[in-house]
């Protein structure tokens, strides 16, 4: 499994993510508003995150110092762990 790609469906990923995601409704507009904001700002984090994995599981099959001793895995999540 180290030698094969992994890539992630940003849109299945973030609509996952909001399914997951417990933002309440008020009626009241103002609340809405908010609410909207937080969803949005929910769902684009998400989205981006998934982006960010799958570019840099592409560097890293791109990467020809693949023989490193870390594992994709382990150099994937060190590489989101920057952001």
């Amino acid at each position: 499994m180290a030698n094969q790609r992994m890539q992630i469906d940003p849109e299945k990923f973030a609509a996952q993510f909001m399914a997951t995601v417990n933002i309440t409704l008020d009626p009241d507009k103002s609340n809405m508003e908010s609410a909207a904001k937080e969803a949005l700002a929910a769902y684009l984090s998400a989205y981006y995150l998934a982006q960010r994995f799958n570019n840099t599981e592409n560097e890293f099959f791109a990467d020809p110092d693949r023989n490193k001793k870390t594992s994709g895995y382990q150099r994937i999540l060190g590489e989101l762990n920057q952001y």
